[in-house]
């Protein structure tokens, strides 16, 4: 597995571990882990576009 991709899975677990009385990632089905994917991802390009503006500005 990518860099890339290890970081949006750890991301994406961390997202759905933080919701109160989670079950286990791993019994999940796989249609919710890509939801959480998708928010992981999402939140990296957030971080990355504001990286870019702050370095812009500087």
């Amino acid at each position: 597995m990518d860099n890339l991709r290890q970081q949006v899975e750890h991301i994406a677990r961390t997202f759905y571990d933080a919701q109160e009385e989670a079950p286990d990632w791993n019994s999940e089905p796989e249609f919710l882990k890509e939801e959480f994917r998708q928010y992981a991802r999402d939140a990296i390009a957030l971080l990355e576009q504001r990286r870019e503006q702050m370095l812009d500005a500087a």
